[in-house]
This record gives C-alpha cells, sequence and structure tokens, in this order.
C-alpha cells in the first residue's frame, strides 16, 4: 500500500481528481440574481450554442461561473498562432514572459466579448438593475474562465492531462444528456438507432488504428551501439493532429457567434446583424460549410504545432543524430515537414470523412445537429483519452526502474 501511494502517476491522479472536483463544483454556481425558471434563454440557436460550449468545458444550461468554458483561450491560441505568421506585426518577438502575457490580453478581449453577450441575454429577475446585474456578470463570467485557464496549468504541473482532463469531464458531464434528449426529439426508429451504432463501432476502430500508426524514419545515433540501431528511430503519426481539431474548430467557430449575438443586442433595429446571427448560428448552412472546411485546415495546421520539423531538427542537430541519407540541419527540416504535410492530408481527409460528412445531414434536418456530431465526439474523446493515457505511461516508465544500490 505504502509502495502505491509513493507512485509520482498515483499522486499526480489523485491531485487531478481534487482539481475535477473543484471544476464540478463551480459548475454548478449559478450566476446570481438570474431567472433559472426562463427557458428563453435557450431557445433557437442559443441551444446548439450551449451543446458546443460543452465541449469546451463550458456549462451553459445552468447557466453557471463556468458558462464560457475555455472557449476565450482556446480562440485566442488559434488567433495567436494566425498573428504570428505576420512578420510585420513581429508579435512572436521577445521573452517568453511578454508573449505569455500579450496572449492573455488577447484572451480577456474574447472573453469580454463572450462573457458581455452572454449577460445581455440572460433571464435577468425584474426585482434588481438591469445594468448592475449585467455588469457583475459580465465579470463573474470572464473571472471564471481565467480560474478555469489557471486551473488548468496547475493541473498541467501538479496533475496528468492539462487542460484536456477538464474538457474530458465537461464532455461526460454534459453531452450524453443532450443527445439523449435528440434521439428523443427526432423519435428514430430502431433500425437506424442499430446503424448508429454498428457505425460507432467501426469508427472507433478505425480512429484506433489512425491515432496509433506510425510511420517509422530510422535515425542514426552517434555512440549507439550496431544491434540497438534498429530500435532507433523517428515516428510521425498518420494523423498528427489527433483529436485537436475539434477542440479548437468548435471554440475558433463560437467566437464568430458570439460577435453576431452582441452586435444584435446592442443595435436591436438593425437587420444586418440580425441576419447575420441567423445565417451564421451553430446548425446553419454557413456554419456547417465553415466547420467541414476548418476541420480539414486545422488538421494541417495541428500537425506542424504536433510535429515541428525545425524544432526536431535542432533537437537531433544538437544530440548528435541523423536521418539516413539527409544533411543535418535545414534539410532534414524540410524532409520531416515534407512527410508532416503528406500525412497530414491524409488526417485532414479522414477527419472529413468521418466527422465532416455527418453533417450534411443537418441541412435537412437542424434536430439532427447532436448526433451528426457524434462521430466528431466519439475522435475527440478518443484522441483525449490517448492523451491523458501516453502521460501515466511516461510517468509510470521511470518508476520501471530499480535502484542499482
Amino acid at each position: 500500500m505504502k509502495k502505491i501511494y509513493s507512485s509520482i502517476a498515483v499522486k499526480k491522479g489523485l491531485i487531478t481528481l481534487f482539481l475535477l472536483f473543484i471544476y464540478v463544483l463551480g459548475s454548478r454556481l449559478t450566476l446570481p440574481f438570474v431567472d433559472l425558471n426562463s427557458r428563453d434563454f435557450l431557445g433557437g440557436s442559443t441551444a446548439y450554442l450551449a451543446f458546443s460550449t460543452a465541449l469546451l468545458g463550458g456549462n451553459l444550461r445552468s447557466l453557471s461561473l463556468f458558462s464560457i468554458g475555455l472557449s476565450p483561450w482556446m480562440s485566442s491560441m488559434i488567433l495567436w498562432q494566425l498573428l504570428s505568421f505576420s512578420k510585420k506585426l513581429n508579435i512572436s518577438s521577445g521573452a517568453v514572459e511578454v508573449q505569455d502575457r500579450r496572449k492573455m490580453y488577447l484572451t480577456l478581449v474574447i472573453a469580454l466579448i463572450q462573457s458581455l453577450a452572454l449577460s445581455l441575454n440572460l433571464p435577468i429577475q425584474h426585482l434588481y438593475s438591469s445594468l448592475l446585474v449585467i455588469i457583475m456578470n459580465t465579470l463573474l463570467l470572464i473571472a471564471g474562465s481565467f480560474f478555469l485557464i489557471w486551473l488548468s496549468d496547475l493541473n498541467a504541473q501538479l496533475g496528468v492531462g492539462g487542460s484536456v482532463v477538464i474538457l474530458l469531464a465537461s464532455i461526460i458531464l454534459n453531452i450524453p444528456q443532450d443527445i439523449i434528449n435528440t434521439f428523443q426529439l427526432v423519435r428514430i426508429s430502431m433500425g437506424v438507432m442499430l446503424l448508429i451504432v454498428l457505425s460507432s463501432i467501426v469508427l472507433i476502430y478505425m480512429m484506433v488504428l489512425m491515432y496509433r500508426a506510425r510511420y517509422r524514419i530510422p535515425v542514426h545515433k552517434i555512440g549507439l551501439r550496431s544491434r540497438f540501431k534498429r530500435y532507433s528511430y523517428l515516428e510521425i503519426m498518420l494523423n498528427p493532429a489527433g483529436g485537436m481539431p475539434f477542440m479548437y474548430v468548435m471554440s475558433f467557430l463560437s467566437l464568430p457567434t458570439y460577435i453576431f449575438l452582441l452586435l444584435q443586442t446592442l443595435f436591436p433595429k438593425s437587420s444586418v446583424f440580425s441576419e447575420l446571427s441567423a445565417q451564421y448560428g451553430v446548425g446553419k448552412p454557413l456554419w456547417i460549410y465553415s466547420y467541414i472546411a476548418m476541420i480539414f485546415l486545422f488538421s494541417i495546421a495541428f500537425a506542424f504545432v504536433n510535429m515541428s520539423g525545425d524544432q526536431i531538427s535542432d533537437r537531433m542537430k544538437k544530440s548528435g543524430e541523423y536521418i539516413y541519407g539527409v544533411y543535418p540541419g535545414e534539410e532534414t527540416s524540410h524532409f520531416i515537414n515534407r512527410l508532416v504535410l503528406r500525412f497530414s492530408i491524409i488526417g485532414g481527409i479522414f477527419n472529413v470523412l468521418m466527422a465532416g460528412t455527418p453533417m450534411l445531414f443537418v441541412l435537412s434536418d437542424e434536430n439532427l445537429l447532436r448526433i451528426a456530431m457524434i462521430p466528431g465526439l466519439f475522435m475527440m474523446f478518443g484522441g483525449m483519452i490517448f492523451t491523458i493515457k501516453d502521460e501515466m505511461k511516461a510517468l509510470r516508465l521511470n518508476e520501471t526502474y530499480k535502484p542499482l544500490i
């Protein structure tokens, strides 16, 4: 028993469970002076917004402190990556602390937009001043989002899984009930239900194959004996982006929805913002086509986030490693990036076929949105599970070695 509790993996796991308890507790703390009996807030497109927010650690169903979740932080990471490509802005220059501070400023701006958009549309009790309640709830939502960011960083340092665990907990707590309600609403026949179950099994099998498939590049290490050389290689996943595209696509696409919702509330007489909000709502044709296109683009973009040829070649050069037939340095970087690009296109096509194609059924019936997103949920869920499993495996690996003395 003493040996179990002395394990690093067990200690980190217990810390993660404690942090998850704090997250679940905070997601049950409702915002003050809000009429919870009113269901008008969750009507129309906002109902689907609540579903997408639940994928990002939020909880619009109970109008809690963590209603917007990690969406501002994830959206800011995407925008930061896009802005960093501009040499004129030169935002990537400077110390790491300066860049982190700039990212937090960007997160604050996005959190303000999303929080204000929600606060202006909350069903407020008539006994209190609307202005004061809106200001208070906006500040509380921003504070709740930044608290979640801090909780994720704390879990990354002391626990297991980082922000992935919080997103995973949010999916488990909120999504199943939404899907069950959709099945009851749509009234799908038993034959279709059986087809969905069989398709889900096939999808899980193919997802595991794609996540575990590796392309191995033989690597020569200076000083390594010849009989160990066959164990020295560089691995590239067949789907290098993994499940990251789905999480960040939902976050990125929800940002325009919040902006249009805010503008529609601030300028109610303008028909332009109302029309934009209606056309770009979650589940609308424009949103669906954007969703499919962004899945493919993010599959390529996040492949290079996970497997950067420049970083790998630099690390190999410093450690005295090289790929057979390829010069170290820039040529190695180009070689790795070409392979990552090829596999990212394969992964992008797979992601679009598995998670994007079912979304086309929503064009005929908008009520099928939650069901059509099941494949994407499985792929997101699988990516999270594999991430946590690999981290736990790495922690337990160090404990397999016994001391010589």
